[in-house]
Order: C-alpha cells, then structure tokens, then sequence
C-alpha cells in the first residue's frame, strides 16, 4: 500500500501554497528580516507579475558578506543595500503541482536541494503557485506509510 501511496503522490499534495516571496528590487535586507521573521532559510524571487525570476537562501546572503576575490569585505550595511537580484540564483529548478511527488523527492535527493519551487508554465516565465520543501515530502510520506500500516 505504501508504494501506491509513494507512486501516486503529487507535489500538490504536500506542498505549501501561495508560498513566501520576496521581489527581485527588495534589498538584501529586507530579504534577511522576511526570511528571519518567518524562519525560513530560503524563498522564490519573483517580479511584479509573480513570475519566478530566482531563488534566494540564507547561503546566498551569506555569500554577500564573504571576502571577494580582492580580499574586500563588505560591511552588514553595505550588503544589506545589495538588491535581491544581486545574489539571488537563477536558473532555478521547479516542479509542477501535477507532478509525482516522488520526481521532487528525486531532485532533493540528487541535487541536494531543501527547497522547490511549484511553477504553473505559460507562455511567458513560470508563475509561483507553492513551494514544496524536503520536510514537507517527508512528513507527507512518513504520515502515509503510517497510515498504511
């Protein structure tokens, strides 16, 4: 039953939707205080029309404080007035709600990756819809093979 349960899934089904996102203009900053303030160590970047322009982590404000190549740091203050779009990651992979829950659990696995974000595809750039994290694919497969039992 366990295995039905694991190959039937999809990301819908245990991902979190209408996700925290911050701009692409918001500063460095700004992305710190939201993600600290909801505990977070990573959300989508999108641009006004909610379309997915990158991912920012924690790593990546760190990065913003680590040395550069010339060895010149950054003080907080000068960091936190980087924009997002700075030291966001592009070309970000994402999933689609309709997928298997096992192909997120692939890419997490794979890739090594805590953290997805769930895209409607259009014509344009993919739209946020959610976000599914490791934790969240866990719980909902751990909850399942409980209930199978």
């Amino acid at each position: 039953m366990t295995d039905t349960l694991t190959l039937t899934s999809t990301v819908a089904e245990s991902m979190t939707w209408r996700p925290l996102t911050v701009g692409e203009h918001a500063s460095v900053d700004d992305a710190f205080e939201t993600m600290e303030r909801a505990g977070i160590a990573a959300c989508p970047v999108v641009d006004d029309q909610h379309q997915l322009c990158g991912m920012v982590s924690r790593v990546d404000l760190l990065r913003a404080l680590r040395p550069s190549r010339e060895l010149r740091v950054l003080d907080a203050g000068e960091a936190g007035r980087l924009m997002v779009r700075d030291v966001m990651r592009c070309g970000v992979v994402t999933v689609e709600p309709e997928d298997p829950l096992v192909a997120a659990v692939d890419l997490f696995v794979d890739t090594r990756l805590h953290a997805l974000p769930v895209v409607r595809r259009g014509s344009g750039r993919p739209v946020v819809v959610g976000i599914v994290t490791q934790g969240d694919a866990l719980r909902h497969l751990m909850r399942g093979a409980t209930r199978t039992r």
